[in-house]
């Protein structure tokens, strides 16, 4: 059975074929809420100039006019971030950009196991004996009130730059809270990633054309933290893409030249190199490791270091993908004793690592199809990640777990929670009594909306390169998937590890295509014995004998009605 609910492209009106001058291009952006061809210009041609004024944000003035007032201090300022690459790479701006005004800066990013998430008051000590002149959060701090006035009690100024979500609205009156979720901040910002905010402050500080250097920092930061990128993230991530092999520092520059993606601009950096290549290298650092060798690595002046901080990383990327590899080998053997498969996956192991257990679990649910809950298990207490699908929100279920758990936290599709490991039992026993009254009789899926219905002859190198236009792709405007009926899979075979596919598609009219599907390999048997299918695929540009072509990249397949 699919692990997908297909949800197929509706019926347009003839005013959506004609936003643009490629109708399967106006046609996409129609249906992702762009009504008028201005607005389509703008989408298709982000232009940095149309950012908005950063003084919009609540209290950002108030910090640059505390700013001013230390520059003459000899004083440092500690900038303290978080362990993932939004908080890395907002700390590095932020180091950089006070550097550039002639600040002692002391960046400081916490430890993942250590430490865990946001400021406390054990961060406090380590704080004051740096004696600042001012404390600057970033990517954290938002309801960490105690903590903070422990460090303004101490005769220290605080400054938090954040975007999560604030559930305590009593912060302190004298702190400069610049925050994108605060009641008061204007709706244009309310999406940006931390390292948004962060340059929303550069630009303050330097004004646009000396902050809009940093600006890879910013794309790889926004990216890597999944917001929309549409409208401003749109835009910082458009422009510092561009930019990346002119300003980028060198260390990230170095990083993408070790992770063999070139070392200048013949070769392109897109959204995918920042999700899929720099990012996890980045963040394999904090979840192996230590964050600073990655915090390091964004602030080296120097090559030889970089160049060895960079194989470093790219060592523990290697690492961590062998150890989930390794954690998802467990967990099948835990399902494989189970006669059939419940709608939600709670499994616990004492080996799994905690740091690593919310990377796993995403990999179930995409195999899965359903909410999984995987537990770090210690004999006195577990912690772990939930990962859910549509149709169950995972906080809200959790939240109605919570006489069984000592934490929990996180968002619909995400979560994180701490428990008595002796209540794992309890927790998957309500856990499956929450997904059938969600589910019903309905088994578990993944929502495939699908963007546009192709012939075949329109799967082809214009095609790919028409829809390209809408790069930079990521959450809020994935790459485009498209839909192709009633036709024929041939020639299909494995690769040699067994977990891809490959077959050539034939349609009525004779024309022929190539096809991968990767992770398909558990799918072999099924698309041979199928007729005619339909496909549901993303475009993929390729090269074969020294010619580019263009292939589907198959999601799914379904027999034709």
């Amino acid at each position: 059975m699919s692990r997908y609910r297909w949800r197929e492209p509706d019926a347009l009106a003839d005013v959506a074929w004609s936003l643009t001058e490629h109708p399967l291009l106006s046609a996409v952006l129609y249906r992702r809420g762009i009504r008028d061809r201005d607005a389509a210009q703008r989408f298709l041609s982000p232009r940095h100039d149309d950012l908005p004024d950063p003084r919009g944000l609540p209290d950002l003035q108030r910090a640059v006019l505390l700013i001013q007032a230390i520059r003459q201090s000899s004083r440092p300022v500690v900038v303290f971030g978080d362990y993932d690459v939004d908080g890395l790479t907002a700390t590095a701006l932020l180091t950089f950009v006070f550097r550039e005004l002639g600040l002692v800066v002391k960046p400081i990013v916490p430890h993942r196991l250590h430490d865990g998430y946001g400021f406390h008051p054990h961060h406090v000590p380590r704080i004051v004996e740096q004696n600042p002149s001012l404390l600057v959060t970033v990517d954290c701090g938002t309801g960490d009130w105690d903590a903070l006035c422990a460090v303004q009690k101490a005769g220290i100024p605080v400054i938090v730059l954040d975007h999560h979500d604030v559930h305590r609205l009593d912060w302190p009156e004298d702190l400069v809270f610049v925050s994108v979720k605060r009641p008061d901040a204007p709706p244009v910002f309310r999406t940006l990633a931390a390292v948004g905010v962060a340059y929303q402050f550069a630009r303050a500080l330097l004004g646009d054309r000396a902050a809009a250097r940093y600006l890879p920092l910013v794309a790889l930061g926004t990216v890597a933290d999944v917001v929309p990128l549409v409208e401003t993230n749109r835009t910082l991530v458009a422009s510092g893409l561009e930019r990346f092999w002119d300003s980028a520092p060198i260390g990230l520059r170095v990083l993408a030249a070790v992770a063999g993606l070139g070392s200048d601009r013949e070769r392109r950096i897109t959204s995918w190199h920042c999700g899929y290549v720099l990012g996890p290298r980045l963040n394999a650092a904090g979840r192996m490791d230590d964050p600073q060798l990655a915090l390091d690595l964004l602030l080296a002046e120097d090559v030889d270091h970089a160049q060895r901080l960079a194989r470093r990383l790219s060592e523990l990327n290697a690492a961590r993908q062998r150890a989930i590899e390794q954690m998802l080998r467990q967990a099948e053997q835990h399902l494989r004793v189970r006669s059939t498969l419940p709608p939600v996956l709670v499994l616990a192991d004492e080996a799994w690592h905690v740091g690593l257990v919310g990377l796993a679990a995403s990999k179930l649910v995409s195999r899965y199809a359903r909410p999984v809950v995987l537990l770090s298990q210690s004999e006195d207490v577990s912690r772990g990640s939930a990962r859910s699908v549509d149709g169950f929100d995972i906080s809200a279920a959790l939240e109605r777990c919570r006489d069984l758990l000592l934490d929990h936290g996180g968002h619909s599709a995400a979560a994180g929670l701490t428990l008595p490991t002796e209540r794992i039992a309890e927790l998957e026993a309500r856990l499956l009594q929450l997904a059938s009254e969600a589910f019903g009789d309905r088994e578990p899926a993944l929502p495939l909306d699908l963007d546009l219905e192709l012939h075949p002859f329109q799967i082809s190198l214009d095609t790919w390169e028409m829809l390209s236009r809408l790069e930079p792709f990521g959450h809020g405007n994935p790459v485009p998937r498209c839909l192709l009926r009633n036709v024929s899979a041939v020639d299909v075979w494995r690769t040699q590890d067994g977990r891809h596919l490959r077959f050539t598609v034939v349609a009525g009219d004779g024309t022929i295509r190539q096809a991968v599907w990767f992770e398909g390999g558990e799918e072999y048997e099924r698309l041979r014995r199928m007729g005619r299918i339909d496909i549901a695929f993303t475009l993929r540009r390729t090269s074969w004998n020294g010619q580019d072509r263009v292939e589907l990249d198959v999601i799914d397949i379904r027999p034709t009605q």
